[in-house]
C-alpha cells in the first residue's frame, strides 16, 4: 500500500477551441471524479434521479477499492457540457488532476494568488477565477430539483465561470496556470499562524488489496471477492458488473493486477457475480441479520446492479423498520450501502423514506438515555448529505421538511455537546435539501444561492420577467461557475472569502436569511479533497478559509482528521501526520482560535486514537495528549466511532454459505477448461469418410464437415462407422475439444460419453454421465429442462449395447432431454438392421422410424497424404534418428504394409515398430507385416520401455525385490502374461465390457484383485502395461489391443529364441487343454471379428496353428465337446481365405459358423450339422450337402420369379396381396404369400412398359408400345377400358392419388389423362418436343408432372389441362392449383428418363441417360442434390413407402437402394443378367421388386441392406489380365487404371501400381518378367514399367490415335504397338527408339503377335485381315481373312497348326478360322455376344466369356480323319455360370489349363480345369481362388436329403442349382 504522489503531468498547448483541451488531466478520487457544489456534502454514496444518473463519491468505501461501474474519461482529456441541457444534468466532478501530483513544489504560485485571493485583491481573483475556470471541466446544478446525471457529454462545450462570457472564449481554451517551483513557509501555529505544511504533499488515496485467488480457486473472503470484481472492471474488459454502474475506477492496475485479470476469462467473471448476487440473496434469506452478516454484505454495495443493489436496500429499509431495538450495526450497514449506490441505483422515495424513518426513530429516542440519539443524528446527516447531493425534490415541507427541522433545531441545544454539534452539521444539511417548493420558489433559491457563493451580479435577483429570463440563462452559466470553483478546490474559498468591498458579506447575509451557513459548503470542499488524497490542499484551505474561526468548521475538520487516523488504509506517515495536524489545531492561536468544545473534541478524538492497536499511531497520539492536556483541559464522555464505515469482516459466514450453492454455468466452465486441458492428441489428421458401406471412395468428404452440417441440420442422430482404429474415439475426442473451445454461455453442451463407462447408458445416458462429473441433481434437472446438448457417444460397440439410445432414453420429447446424438460404432459389430438401433422413431402411435432425422457416415482409411501428413507432424514429436523420408520409404517398400497402415491406430504402432521391425533387413519387398506382428512388435517395444524406466527410477525397497523377481523371471514374457490373463478375464468375468471398476475395499476378494490389487509384483506388471486409469476405472488404451491379447491366448506371436532369454515353457501334449478347456470352446468369437482377424492372421503367419485349426474342425465330427471349439475354428480358417475346394467336410458340426465368403468349391459336406451358419456370398458350386442340418442357414438371397420373356415393368398392389408384372403382350399377377401366378391378362400386342395399380388394389392400368392404355379389373381380369389416342408407343401411366384420374405419356410427346368412370379422355398436355418417358402425381393429385428426351421437367394441372406459364429450371413451382404446365426446370445434364415425387411431396426425384439423380424442391423448384447413381442410364426411380430409402435401377444390370436422407449407397444388387427395367418397393418397406431383360423379378429383401446377394463396395471393373511368362504372377489392369499383382498359386496380393489415369485395358509383359508395358483407353502413347521399382523406363509416343494392342518379341528386343491409326510401330525395347511404322491396315489394329524366333510380327484388324511382317525385310503379306466388322480377336499356336478365332459386329458366334487353309472351322454359337475370348497356351482350349458365365470349349480332334486325325471339332466341355457379372478378361496360365475371368464387378477368379470320370463331359471347372467382389455361386451344389432347410431356402436352391432338393 502506498500513499506517494504520482508524476505530475506536463501541460500541453491547448487544441482548437472546438476540440475539448488535452493539456488539463482530470482530477479523480479514487477514480471518481469530483463532485459539484450540491454533490459536495460529507457523503459515501451516489443518487439518482427518476430522469437520469449522475456519480457521486462514496467516502465510506473511499478507503476500500470496490471496482468501477463506470467509464472516466481520458486522462487529460476535458468534458465538455452542453450548458442548454443542464435542467437535466446534474453537477460535474472532474477537475484538473496535476494539484493531486505535483505535491509542494507545484503549487507556490497558486498559493501566492488564493492568499491575496482570500484578502480580495480583484485583479487575483479574477485571475484565479478564470484560470480555474478554463482548466476544469464543469456541471450546472438544476432546477428542478432532481438527482440527476452528471455523465459527461462528448459532444458538449465547456462552461466558463464568466457570466457572460460567450462559450468558446479565450479563458475557456487559455493556457494552463503555471505553477511556480517555490512556495513560502507560512509562519509557525505558535505565531498564530496555522502551518500549511503538515501535509506535505499530496497523494494518491490508498486502496484496500487482498491476495488475488488463482484462476477458478475458491475464494473465501467476501473482501477479496469484491476486490476481484472492482480489479475486473477497471481493466475494461468486455465483461461489465452491469450495464448501468457507476463505480469509481480508482487507480489503475498494477503488473500484478493486469496479469491476474488476463487469466480471467467471461465465465469466471460470471461465477463472481453470480457469488456477490447470491450473497444478496443469502442474506434476504437471513432472519438474524447479525452484526457480522450486516458488515459483510454492504461491502458489495458498490459492485451490484440495480435490481439486486435495490433488492438489498429494500431488505436493509424493511429490516430497520422491524426492528424495536435499535441495531446500530444495521444502521450503519444501511448509511453505508445508501452512500455507496451507484448512479440511478436510488430514487427520490427511497432517501425521503429513509430520512423519514431515521428522524421519527430520533424522535422517539430518550436523549441522554443512550447514545442512540448520536448514531441517529450521525446517520441522518449522512442521509441528508446524500440527498443535498442528489437534489431531492419529493421531501414534503409540512410532512417532511419541517418536523425534521424543527427536531434537529430542538437538538442543537442539546447539553450533550457531541450531540448538539452534530445535530447542527444535520440542521445544515436539511438546509441545503430542496422540498416541494413552487418551481418560482426553486428558481429564485437556486439563483440566490450560486449567486452568493460567486459574487454574481444583482440583476439574477430581480423577479421581473426579464430577469426571470436573465435569471435561468444566469443559473445556468452562475452553477456551472460555482460547480467550477469547487471541482477545483475554489468553491470553499469562493464562498468564504473576506473582501473589502463588502460584496461578499453581502452574500453572506442573504446565507443568514436563508439560514444557510458557508461552513457547510466548507466542510464539504475539504471532504472533496481528503477523498481525493490531495492531503496538502485540504491543509491549504482549512488553514486559510475565512470561516475557520467557525466552531461547527473546526469540529468537522477535526472529526475529518481523526477519520484518516483510524483508516489503516492510509500510510503510517499520512496518519502521523493528521494526528500532529489535530495538536497544531489544538495550539493555534489568533489565526485558528480553536472553541474550547473543540478543543476537547480533540482531546476526545485523541483517546479514541490511544485505543487502536497500531503502536506507531498509538504511541503518537498518546505523547500528544500527555502535551496537551497540561492545561486540564477535559475530554467528552460520549461513546461515537470515528469512522465513517463499518469495520472490514474478519469471517464471511455468507459467502462460505454461498459457495455451497452449486453454479450451474460456472461448473459446466469448469468442465469446459477441465476437458479442454485434459485433451491430449499429439497427432491429429481430419479423417474423411463417404456415405455409406458400400459408397466408393470416389466422393470422400472431410468427416468433420459432416458433423457441423448435422449440427446445423434437424436431424437428430448420426452414426459414424469405422474399423477398429480408424480413429473413432480420436475424432470424438478432437471433436468435443472443438465444441468446447467454441462453447459460449447458454449454447449447445457438448458431452463426450464413454459408453461402457456407464451403467445404464440406455436409461439414464446424460444424468449418469454430468454426475461423473459432479453435477448434482438439481443442476441435473435444470439441464434437463432447459439446455441443448451434443452427445458424442463413444464405443457403442465395446458396451455391447444393442438398444436405440435416442428411444429409450426419451430424446427430444417434451420436458425429456434436448439433445444431437452423435454414436460412433465398429462396422464390425453391426448385423443386417443396424439401422433400427439408430433411428430416432417418430412420435406417434405407430412408433415409426423417423429416417428424415438420421444420417451416418463411414470413416475412410488414411490416404497417402493423410498417411504422410501424419508421418510429417509425429517425427517432431521426440527426438528420432529416422526423418520423414525414411519411414516413408520403409512403409512403401514393406509389401502391403502402405495398405495396412492406412489404419490410423496401426500407423501408429507401425511408426513405433517400423525401426524395430526392419533392423537388420536388407530386401525390404520380401518382407511381409501383418497388422497382428505390429501389435507384437510394439507391445515388444513398450515393455523394453517400461523395463527400462523401471531399471533407471529408484524404487523403495519391496518393490525393487519385486521387480528383481521379475526380471529374473523375464520381466517382458511377464508383462505379456498379465495382460493376456486379464484380457481372458474380462472376457470370462465381464463378457468383453472392456472398463473394469476396482475398489480395494470392496473388491479385494474379487477376480479383479489379481490384476488390480497393491501388491508390489502386481503394481509394477500394472504398471507397465497398455492400460489406462481414469479414477477407479481401468481399460485397455485401445479396444484392439484388448481383443489383440485375448487372441494372444488362443494363438500368440512365434517366438524367435535366443540362447540368452529366458526359458520359455512351450505347451506339451502333457500340458495341452483339452478341447473344453480350449479358449476356443470358451465363448463365441463370430460377435468378435477383431479377434477373428487377429487369428487369421496368425492362421497366415503360423502354419502350425492353422494345421491345429483344421485338427478342431476334424475333431467336431467325433467329439462332442469340440463343436464350438470348431464353428470357431472354421469361422478363422474362412476370414484367413482358406480355401475348402475339394476338401471333405463329412460329418464336421459347426452350427453358428460365420463361413461368408468361403471358398466351398466340390466341396463335400454330406451330414455336417450347419445350423444357423451364414454362407452369404459363399462359393458353394458343385458343393455337397446331402443330409446336412441345415436349419437356419442364411444364403443373403431371396428367390426369383421367372417369365418366359423379358419383364418390361412390375408394381405391388397397394394392399401388398400381389405383383403384377409386364411381359411382351401379357401381364401376369402374383400371390405374393405363394408367388404362384394367380391371372394373367391378355390383349395387348406390344410389349406392356408401364403398369400402375389404383389406390383400392381393385384395378389396374397398363402401358404398352401397341399405343393402348388399358384398364383392367383386378378381381375378374377383364378389360374394363381401352383407351385410344396415343399414335405412338405409351412409355410411362399413373394412377391419381384420388383413383379417379389416370395419366399416360409416350412417345407422341403428349401427356393424356384420362376419366376412371368413363374412360372419356379429358386433357391432352402439350409442351414436349422429344419422347415422354415418365409420368408422377403429386401427393394431392392437382399436379402431374413429365419427363423425357427434351431435357425439360413439365408440370400440368390435372383439373384445367390448360398452359399457363412455362419456367425455365430453377424458376420455382407455380401453385398446383392454377393447372397446365405451370414451370419448366431445364435438367442439368441428360436427357431424363424417370421422376418420381417423394412420399411426402417435398422432393421430386429425376433419373437420367447418365446414370444421375437429380432432386429438385417441389416447392422451390430448385435443385437440392444429385449424385452419379449408375454408369449407364437409370430406368427406374422408386421411394419406399416411408421415404426412408430411394431405389434405382439401370442399364448396366444392377438395382440400388439408397438412403433419401444423406444420399448414401446402402446396397447394390448384382443379381440380373441383363438391363433392368423397373423397380418397386412393396406396401410395407421390407421387399423390392426388380424386372430385368434376362426374364426374371427378382425379390429383394431389404431388412439386409449391405449384406445381401452381390452387395458392391468400390467394384473396380477388371479390363485386362495376363500371366507372367513363368506362370507365377498374374496382372490384372484395372479401370481405374491400377494394376495389381496377385501370386498366381495362392492368390495372395502384392502391390498395386496406377499406370497411367485411364482404365488399362492393354497390358503386355516382357519375356523375362521385370518390365510391363501399359496403355490407357484413348492413350496415343504407351509407357513400359520396371516391375521391381514401379518406375516408368520408357515412353514410346508416336501414334495419333488410340493404342490397341502391345506385344514384346520372344527375344525381349522389340516391342511393337497398333493403333486406332492403322499402324503397326516397331520400338527397340531397351531405349525406346522408333525403328520403324508398318502401314496396310484398312482398320484399326486389335492384335499383335511376334513368331517364337521373333522375325515376324502377326497383327489382325478390325476388318478381319491378319497380316504377317518380316522384320528383316518390313515386307507384308495378308496371311488369311476371317469375318469382317471384327470386334474380338485372338491366335494362338496348335499342335496342327495356327488357329484364329474372331467375333463379328454382325452376329453372336465365335468363330475358328484355320490358318493354313483360311477356311471357317467352326462356329461356336450362344445367344449372345461375347466379351472376351482366349486360347490356352497349348491351342486346344478356348475361353469365351459372356455376361454371367463363362464357356470352355475343347478342341476334340478326330483319330479316324485322314491325314493322322488333324480332323476335329470344338466341343463345350465346361460351363461357369456363377459369375454375376459380364467377363471382360479371361488369361491363361502358360503351359497350364490353368486360367484367370474379371469381371466387371472387379472380382477375378482363377479355375483348374480338371478331368474327371465322374462327369460326362469328362472335364469340369475347379475354383482355384478368388478375389473381389463376392457373389453366392451355388450352381451344381446338391442338396438332397438336406434337413431343416426352409421353403425359402428351397425355393432359392432349386432356382441356383441343378442338384436335388430336399423336400
Amino acid at each position: 500500500m502506498s500513499s506517494s504522489s504520482p508524476p505530475g503531468n506536463t501541460p500541453s498547448p491547448p487544441p482548437a477551441p472546438s476540440s475539448p483541451p488535452l493539456g488539463h488531466p482530470e482530477i479523480t478520487v479514487d477514480g471518481q471524479r469530483v463532485l459539484s457544489q450540491l454533490e459536495n456534502t460529507a457523503t459515501l454514496g451516489r443518487a439518482s434521479s427518476k430522469l437520469s444518473d449522475i456519480p457521486t463519491i462514496a467516502q465510506g468505501l473511499s478507503t476500500i477499492q470496490l471496482g468501477p461501474a463506470n467509464s472516466l474519461n481520458p486522462l487529460g482529456h476535458r468534458t465538455t457540457r452542453d450548458v442548454s441541457a443542464d435542467v437535466d444534468h446534474g453537477p460535474g466532478d472532474t477537475s484538473d488532476a496535476r494539484s493531486v501530483s505535483s505535491g509542494r513544489s507545484s503549487k507556490s504560485g497558486f498559493r501566492k494568488r488564493l492568499s491575496r485571493f482570500f484578502k480580495g485583491d480583484p485583479k487575483d481573483k479574477e485571475t484565479v477565477l478564470t484560470s480555474v475556470a478554463s482548466s476544469a471541466p464543469v456541471t450546472l446544478v438544476g432546477t428542478e430539483g432532481r438527482i440527476q446525471s452528471a455523465t459527461p457529454d462528448r459532444d458538449t462545450v465547456p462552461v466558463s465561470l464568466g457570466l457572460h462570457s460567450p462559450p468558446h472564449s479565450a479563458e475557456m481554451s487559455s493556457t494552463p496556470l503555471i505553477v511556480p517551483a517555490t512556495q513560502p513557509q507560512p509562519s509557525p501555529a505558535a505565531s498564530g499562524t496555522l502551518r500549511v505544511d503538515i501535509f506535505p504533499e499530496n497523494v494518491i488515496k490508498p486502496i484496500y488489496k487482498t491476495d488475488l485467488p488463482k484462476p477458478h480457486a475458491r475464494v473465501d473472503k467476501t473482501p477479496q471477492l469484491v476486490y476481484c470484481c472492482s480489479l475486473l472492471s477497471k481493466a475494461r474488459e468486455p465483461f461489465q458488473l452491469t450495464s448501468d454502474s457507476d463505480v469509481s475506477l480508482g487507480p489503475p492496475l498494477d503488473d500484478k493486477e493486469k496479469e491476474w485479470v488476463q487469466l480471467i476469462d467471461p465465465v469466471l467473471q460470471d461465477r463472481y457475480r453470480w457469488l456477490v448476487e447470491q450473497l444478496v440473496r443469502a442474506f434476504a434469506d437471513n432472519p438474524l441479520k447479525a452484526s457480522d452478516v450486516v458488515t459483510e454484505i454492504v461491502l458489495v454495495g458498490p459492485i451490484l446492479d440495480r435490481d439486486i443493489y435495490r433488492s438489498l436496500l429494500s431488505c436493509f429499509i424493511f429490516k430497520f423498520e422491524q426492528t424495536t431495538t435499535l441495531d446500530v450495526t444495521l444502521l450503519q450497514g444501511l448509511v453505508q450501502l445508501v452512500e455507496c449506490a451507484s448512479s440511478g441505483y436510488l430514487v427520490d422515495d427511497d432517501l425521503v423514506r429513509i430520512a423519514t424513518v431515521l428522524s421519527k426513530e430520533l424522535s422517539i429516542t430518550h436523549i441522554g438515555t443512550s447514545d442512540y440519539p448520536l448514531h441517529l443524528t450521525l446517520s441522518l446527516a449522512r442521509v441528508l448529505d446524500v440527498m443535498v447531493a442528489g437534489k431531492v425534490k419529493d421531501l414534503n415541507r409540512e410532512r417532511d421538511h419541517q418536523p425534521m427541522l424543527q427536531l434537529l433545531d430542538g437538538l442543537k441545544d442539546s447539553e450533550n455537546v457531541v450531540q448538539r454539534y452534530e445535530a447542527t452539521y444535520a440542521y445544515q444539511a436539511l438546509q441545503y435539501a430542496p422540498d416541494d417548493e413552487t418551481p418560482l420558489q426553486v428558481l429564485w433559491r437556486y439563483a440566490k444561492v450560486a449567486a452568493a457563493g460567486a459574487g454574481a451580479v444583482s440583476s439574477v435577483f430581480k423577479l421581473d420577467p426579464e430577469g426571470l429570463l436573465k435569471g435561468i440563462e444566469s443559473l445556468q452559466e452562475i452553477g456551472a461557475g460555482i460547480v467550477g470553483a469547487v471541482s477545483t478546490g475554489i468553491e470553499v474559498v469562493e464562498a468564504l472569502r473576506v473582501g473589502t468591498d463588502g460584496a461578499i458579506r453581502a452574500s453572506e447575509n442573504k446565507f443568514d436569511f436563508m439560514k444557510k451557513r458557508s461552513w457547510y459548503l466548507a466542510l464539504q470542499g475539504a471532504a472533496l479533497f481528503i477523498r481525493q488524497g490531495r492531503l496538502s490542499d485540504f491543509n491549504l484551505v482549512v488553514s486559510q478559509a475565512p470561516c475557520r474561526n467557525n466552531a461547527n468548521f473546526q469540529w468537522g475538520v477535526c472529526r475529518q482528521l481523526g477519520e484518516i487516523v483510524v483508516d489503516s488504509l492510509w500510510d503510517v506517515p499520512v496518519r502521523q501526520q493528521a494526528v500532529d495536524f489535530l495538536g497544531e489545531l489544538y495550539r493555534s492561536g489568533s489565526d485558528w482560535k480553536p472553541h474550547v468544545d473543540v478543543k476537547r473534541w480533540i482531546l476526545t478524538i485523541l483517546i479514541q486514537i490511544s485505543g487502536i492497536s497500531d503502536v506507531s499511531i498509538k504511541d503518537r497520539a498518546v505523547a500528544l495528549l500527555l502535551n496537551l492536556k497540561k492545561d486540564d483541559m477535559t475530554e467528552f464522555l460520549s461513546s461515537f466511532s470515528l469512522s465513517r464505515r463499518l469495520p472490514l469482516p474478519s469471517t464471511s459466514p455468507l459467502l462460505a454459505k454461498v459457495q455451497e450453492i452449486p453454479k450451474l454455468e460456472y461448473d459446466l466452465h469448469v468442465l469446459r477448461l477441465m476437458r479442454i486441458d485434459d485433451y491430449k492428441q499429439a497427432v491429429y489428421i481430419d479423417p474423411m469418410a463417404k456415405l455409406s458401406l458400400q459408397a466408393t471412395d470416389d466422393h470422400l468428404f472431410p468427416l468433420m464437415d459432416k458433423v457441423k452440417d448435422f449440427l446445423a441440420s434437424d436431424t437428430q442422430v448420426m452414426l459414424v462407422l469405422g474399423d477398429s482404429g480408424a480413429g473413432k474415439s480420436t475424432f470424438n475426442r478432437h471433436l468435443e475439444h472443438e465444441l468446447w473451445q467454441e462453447y459460449k454461455a447458454g449454447g449447445r453442451i457438448p458431452l463426450f460419453i464413454n459408453l461402457p463407462s456407464l451403467e445404464r447408458p440406455e436409461k439414464d445416458l446424460v444424468a449418469e454421465q454430468l454426475r461423473t462429473h459432479n453435477f448434482l441433481d438439481d443442476q441435473i434437472r435444470e439441464l434437463k429442462l432447459h439446455r441443448q446438448f451434443m452427445l458424442i457417444c463413444d464405443g457403442y460397440d465395446e458396451s455391447q449395447l444393442t438398444s436405440n439410445l435416442h428411444t429409450t432414453n426419451l430424446f427430444n420429447q417434451d420436458g425429456q432431454w434436448s439433445v444431437k446424438l452423435l454414436v460412433t460404432c465398429r462396422t464390425q459389430y453391426l448385423g443386417l438392421e443396424y439401422r433400427s438401433r439408430f433411428e430416432p422413431k417418430a412420435v406417434d402411435r405407430y412408433a415409426r422410424a423417423a429416417n428424415d432425422l438420421f444420417q451416418q457416415a463411414v470413416m475412410t482409411p488414411f490416404s497417402k497424404e493423410q498417411i504422410e501428413d501424419y508421418v510429417e507432424h509425429y517425427v517432431p514429436l521426440e527426438p528420432r534418428t529416422w526423418v520423414k523420408k525414411d519411414y516413408m520409404d520403409k512403409l512403401e517398400a514393406i509389401p502391403n504394409l502402405i495398405d495396412l497402415v492406412r489404419n490410423p491406430f496401426l500407423l501408429t504402432l507401425s511408426l513405433e515398430a517400423l525401426p524395430t521391425v526392419v533392423q537388420g533387413k536388407t530386401d525390404l519387398s520380401r518382407l511381409r507385416v501383418t497388422r497382428a506382428e505390429l501389435y507384437d512388435t510394439f507391445v515388444r517395444h513398450w515393455m523394453a520401455v517400461n523395463k527400462r524406466r523401471l531399471e533407471d527410477q529408484r524404487l523403495d525397497r519391496d518393490n525393487q525385490v519385486a521387480f528383481e523377481e521379475l526380471s529374473e523371471a523375464g520381466f517382458e514374457q511377464s508383462g505379456v502374461k498379465f495382460q493376456q490373463d486379464l484380457a481372458a478375464a474380462i472376457f470370462v468375468h465381464q463378457d468383453g465390457r472392456p472398463v473394469v471398476d476396482y475398489i480395494n475395499k470392496q473388491d479385494k476378494s474379487s477376480w479383479k484383485a489379481e490384476f488390480f490389487s497393491m501388491d508390489c509384483e502386481t503394481s509394477l506388471l500394472r504398471g507397465a502395461s497398455l492400460l489406462s486409469r481414469a479414477g477407479t476405472q481401468y481399460r485397455f488404451v485401445h479396444r484392439s489391443v484388448l481383443e489383440y491379447f485375448f487372441s494372444c491366448t488362443i494363438s500368440g506371436p512365434i517366438k524367435e529364441h535366443d540362447e540368452f532369454d529366458p526359458p520359455v515353457h512351450s505347451d506339451t501334449p502333457a500340458t495341452l487343454p483339452t478341447i473344453s478347456t480350449h479358449p476356443l470352446s470358451q465363448r463365441n468369437l463370430v460377435a468378435e471379428p477383431s479377434i477373428i482377424q487377429f487369428l487369421a492372421e496368425r492362421v497366415q503367419l503360423d502354419s502350425g496353428f492353422k494345421d491345429k485349426l483344421l485338427d478342431i474342425v476334424e475333431q467336431s465330427k467325433t467329439d462332442d465337446q469340440a463343436v464350438r471349439a470348431a464353428a470357431n475354428a472354421i469361422t478363422i480358417l474362412v476370414k484367413a481365405r482358406v480355401r475348402f475346394n475339394g476338401a471333405d467336410l463329412r460329418r464336421i458340426r459347426v452350427p453358428g459358423a460365420d463361413l461368408s465368403g468361403g471358398q466351398f468349391d466340390l466341396a463335400l459336406l454330406q451330414e455336417a450339422d450347419l445350423t444357423d451358419v451364414n454362407l452369404t456370398k459363399s462359393w458353394i458350386r458343385q458343393a455337397d450337402f446331402t443330409k446336412a442340418q441345415m436349419k437356419g442357414v442364411q444364403f443373403g438371397e431371396m428367390p426369383y420369379l421367372k417369365d418366359d420373356g423379358w419383364v418390361y415393368s412390375c408394381a405391388y398392389s397397394p394392399k401388398g396381396t400381389s405383383l403384377a408384372a409386364g411381359l411382351m403382350r401379357d401381364i401376369n399377377i402374383y400371390d405374393t404369400s405363394t408367388w404362384a401366378t394367380t391371372h394373367t391378362f391378355e390383349g395387348h400386342r406390344g410389349s406392356i412398359n408401364s403398369i400402375a395399380y389404383s389406390p383400392t388394389s381393385l384395378q389396374l392400368l397398363s402401358g404398352s408400345g401397341d399405343s393402348t392404355v388399358r384398364l383392367w379389373d383386378c378381381k375378374s381380369g377383364s378389360c374394363i377400358f381401352v383407351l385410344e389416342g396415343h399414335t405412338y408407343d405409351v412409355s410411362t401411366v399413373a394412377f391419381s392419388p384420388s383413383g379417379k384420374q389416370v395419366a399416360s405419356a409416350g412417345a407422341d410427346k403428349t401427356v393424356r389423362l384420362w376419366d376412371v368412370q368413363t374412360g372419356a379422355n379429358l386433357f391432352i398436355l402439350t409442351g414436349h418436343t422429344e419422347w415422354i418417358y415418365s409420368i408422377s402425381y403429386s401427393l394431392d393429385g392437382h399436379v402431374v408432372v413429365s419427363v423425357g428426351d427434351d431435357d425439360m421437367i413439365r408440370f400440368f394441372d390435372t383439373e384445367t389441362g390448360q398452359p399457363e406459364e412455362v419456367w425455365e429450371a430453377q424458376s420455382g413451382f407455380f401453385d398446383t392449383e392454377t393447372g397446365q404446365p405451370e414451370e419448366v426446370w431445364e435438367a442439368q445434364s441428360g436427357r431424363m428418363t424417370r421422376v418420381a415425387y417423394s412420399p411426402g411431396g417435398l422432393e421430386i426425384a429425376v433419373g437420367n441417360v447418365y446414370g444421375e439423380l437429380q432432386f429438385y424442391n417441389a416447392t422451390a423448384g430448385e435443385p437440392t442434390r444429385n449424385w452419379k447413381a449408375h454408369d449407364e442410364s437409370v430406368t427406374g426411380v422408386s421411394f419406399s413407402p416411408n421415404g426412408q430409402w430411394i431405389a434405382t435401377c439401370s442399364d448396366d444390370n444392377t438395382v440400388k437402394v439408397w438412403s433419401s436422407a444423406t444420399g448414401s449407397v446402402l446396397s447394390v444388387f448384382t443379381g440380373h443378367g441383363g438391363r433392368v427395367y423397373q423397380v418397386a418397393f412393396s406396401p410395407n418397406g421390407l421387399q423390392l421388386a426388380s424386372c430385368s431383360m434376362d426374364c426374371t423379378i427378382r425379390l429383394w429383401d431389404v431388412s439386409s441392406l449391405g449384406t445381401g446377394m452381390g452387395v458392391e463396395g468400390g467394384t473396380n471393373p477388371l479390363g485386362s489380365a495376363l500371366f507372367s511368362p513363368d506362370g507365377r504372377v498374374l496382372f490384372c489392369g484395372s479401370e481405374s487404371g491400377a494394376v495389381r499383382q496377385y501370386d498366381a498359386g495362392s492368390g495372395e496380393s502384392g502391390p498395386f501400381v496406377v499406370y497411367g489415369g485411364n482404365p488399362a485395358y492393354c497390358l503386355a509383359v516382357s519375356p523375362d518378367g521385370l518390365r510391363i508395358a501399359s496403355v490407357g483407353m484413348d492413350d496415343e502413347f504407351v509407357i513400359v514399367w520396371n516391375i521391381a521399382t514401379a518406375q516408368a523406363d520408357l515412353v514410346l509416343s508416336g501414334h495419333t490415335q488410340e493404342v490397341t494392342a502391345i506385344a514384346f518379341s520372344a527375344d525381349s528386343h522389340w516391342i511393337a504397338t497398333g493403333s486406332r491409326d492403322e499402324t503397326v510401330r516397331l520400338w527397340d525395347a531397351r531405349s525406346g527408339i522408333l525403328d520403324g511404322v508398318l502401314e496396310g491396315h484398312i482398320d484399326h489394329v486389335s492384335f499383335l503377335l511376334f513368331s517364337p524366333d521373333s522375325h515376324e510380327i502377326l497383327s489382325g484388324d478390325g476388318d478381319g485381315a491378319i497380316r504377317a511382317w518380316s522384320l528383316d525385310s518390313r515386307e507384308c503379306r495378308v496371311v488369311m481373312r476371317a469375318c469382317a466388322y471384327v470386334e474380338l480377336l485372338a491366335i494362338s499356336p496348335s499342335p496342327n497348326g495356327l488357329r484364329v478365332a474372331s467375333t463379328s459386329a454382325m452376329g453372336d458366334a465365335v468363330e475358328i478360322w484355320e490358318w493354313e487353309s483360311g477356311r471357317l472351322q467352326q462356329s461356336l454359337e450362344f445367344q449372345y455376344n461375347a466379351r472376351c475370348i482366349a486360347f490356352s497356351s497349348c491351342g486346344q482350349w478356348i475361353g469365351v466369356g459372356y455376361s454371367r458365365s463363362v464357356w470352355l470349349w475343347n478342341f476334340v480332334a478326330d483319330t479316324s480323319a485322314e491325314g493322322g486325325g488333324k480332323g476335329g471339332e470344338w466341343k463345350c466341355s465346361v460351363r461357369i455360370e456363377d459369375i454375376l457379372g459380364e467377363v471382360y478378361s479371361i488369361a491363361w496360365k502358360p503351359d497350364t489349363l490353368e486360367f484367370s475371368t474379371g469381371c466387371r464387378n472387379g472380382s477375378l477368379q482363377v479355375w483348374r480345369l480338371v478331368e474327371t470320370s465322374a462327369s460326362s463331359d469328362a472335364w469340369s471347372a475347379q475354383l482355384v481362388w478368388s478375389a473381389g467382389s463376392h457373389v453366392l455361386a451355388a450352381s451344381d451344389a446338391v442338396f438332397a436329403d438336406a434337413i431343416g432347410l426352409s421353403s425359402f431356402n428351397r425355393q432359392l436352391l432349386t432356382q441356383r442349382c441343378k442338384g436335388a432338393v430336399s423336400k
